[in-house]
């Protein structure tokens, strides 16, 4: 590539990275780079999966459950209100699909080092509908010994019956979207619960003691000032969970805020200059308790807290699907399940894998894998890069690297490059740069603010959850 081809990747050399490297952040989208499958070989390419596809490491696996209670004006997410009729028609149908699949060759190839349970609203099940699905996947599929399995909860419905069903049922590991804790700042979200409300829940899952508990904080909502984000990370450090996630907002196209926003409804929102500021004042907050670092949005406070589906899934390994809207990768296919309820009824009452489609990637997905998987945990190298193309990196990767390093945005001692702090907040970014190197192609579209949430195994770990 030429100069004038990476100019567009360079970082502005300004006083403080952090805020101005760049004039927004670039979306880092799960299908990006992949070709959809004609809709005629979906249905033969799943059964050569499912009987002959091998995986070479531990796999993980998604279930989705798609109800909420309500919409939260910033997720993107929100499909199906819930309803105790749909919700328990739907754990039957969830139970079903994996049976379904359970003796597949596929299935029990390998070992599953982790579990998530994500949505919409996990919680929103009752308490005998979380058992028993939790108890089909352990029958069903081959968990390792210390399988991570997590559970997406929200601090309304999430009630005491519920939470000890999940525990009883092997859950061992409990996040919960707080995303702030300023009651005026959460009731304009269309939050229920207050600042009290959620101290209390959050409190009461921690002396239980049996599992990792994780809050997820939210930063640059309306309203939501510096004053009130030192505050929000003061009462999560207080609660001393095992892991806390810190995530910028992505102001999604199409959700209430986003409408809200457009209509002028919100003046107060914070410009991603001061979006950037926050992400420092977390980052500098938690490493002052001793919180480590484990990725550029989480921190692990114990070692109980491994965040292993995050992590994994960012390095492209296999991950099983089931639920409607959940995604999955099995090699080089990635597929979808249905999103709509009736189709995914239907499917899954005559027996067939509800798919909606699927996606290949190229040969140049494992070197992608990577470099997101690299540049997720800070640290990225070069040679592990390097033998996925061939032994050589490509000639533009050395020119953009050492730019980045000038503009403050990592650090490089010898094949290794670690990312500043500014680099971190930028990650999206350096991943969309990436990109467009190996594929030759022009740079990404930007997205407004933060990368955001996509249902969807290879970008699971920006999900917002409601509270």
């Amino acid at each position: 590539m030429t100069q004038a081809d990476l100019a567009p990747h360079f970082a502005r050399l300004v006083d403080e990275p952090l805020c101005d490297a760049f004039a927004d952040r670039r979306a880092v989208l799960p299908w990006r780079n992949k070709r959809p499958l004609p809709a005629g070989e979906v249905s033969a390419t799943w059964a050569n999966l499912m009987s002959g596809h091998r995986s070479s490491e531990d796999r993980l696996a998604y279930i989705h459950v798609p109800f909420c209670a309500n919409h939260c004006l910033f997720c993107g997410f929100y499909r199906n209100a819930y309803t105790q009729h749909a919700a328990s028609s739907y754990a039957n149908l969830l139970i079903e699909e994996i049976e379904q699949e359970a003796s597949a060759q596929t299935i029990r190839h390998r070992p599953i080092a982790a579990v998530y349970l994500g949505g919409g609203t996990p919680s929103a099940l009752s308490a005998a509908e979380l058992s028993r699905i939790l108890s089909t996947i352990k029958r069903c599929l081959p968990l390792a010994s210390d399988c991570e399995i997590t559970i997406e909860g929200r601090i309304i419905h999430f009630d005491t019956e519920k939470i000890d069903a999940a525990l009883e049922a092997g859950v061992n590991r409990i996040s919960i979207g707080v995303q702030t804790f300023d009651t005026d700042v959460r009731r304009r979200q269309g939050r229920r619960a207050s600042r009290d409300d959620a101290i209390r829940f959050l409190e009461a899952i921690r002396d239980r003691d049996r599992a990792a508990l994780v809050i997820d904080l939210l930063y640059g909502l309306p309203g939501q000032t510096d004053r009130v984000w030192r505050e929000d990370l003061r009462i999560a450090a207080d609660i001393a969970p095992d892991g806390v996630d810190l995530y910028g907002l992505n102001l999604i196209p199409g959700t209430p805020l986003h409408k809200a926003v457009g209509s002028g409804k919100f003046e107060n929102m914070a410009a991603l200059r001061e979006i950037g500021r926050m992400y420092r004042t977390g980052v500098e907050t938690l490493a002052a308790k001793g919180w480590t670092q484990i990725s550029n949005s989480h921190w692990a406070r114990t070692p109980r807290e491994r965040n292993l589906y995050n992590l994994r899934i960012k390095e492209g390994v296999d991950c099983l699907a089931y639920g409607s809207g959940a995604g999955g990768l099995l090699g080089k296919y990635s597929y979808s399940v249905a999103p709509d309820l009736e189709t995914y009824r239907d499917a899954v009452i005559s027996g067939r894998k509800p798919l909606s489609g699927m996606l290949v990637s190229d040969s140049l997905q494992p070197a992608r894998n990577a470099i997101t998987a690299g540049l997720e945990v800070g640290r990225l190298d070069l040679e592990r890069i390097a033998s996925h193309l061939g032994g050589r990196l490509n000639p533009g990767i050395a020119p953009l690297l050492d730019q980045w390093r000038s503009a403050g945005l990592v650090s490089i001692d010898g094949r290794i490059v670690s990312l500043t702090t500014a680099g971190r907040f930028w990650y999206s970014n350096l991943v969309s740069a990436f990109d467009a190197i190996l594929a030759g192609s022009a740079p990404a579209t930007p997205a407004s603010g933060a990368t955001g949430p996509i249902r969807n195994p290879e970008n699971q770990q920006r999900t917002l959850r409601p509270s």
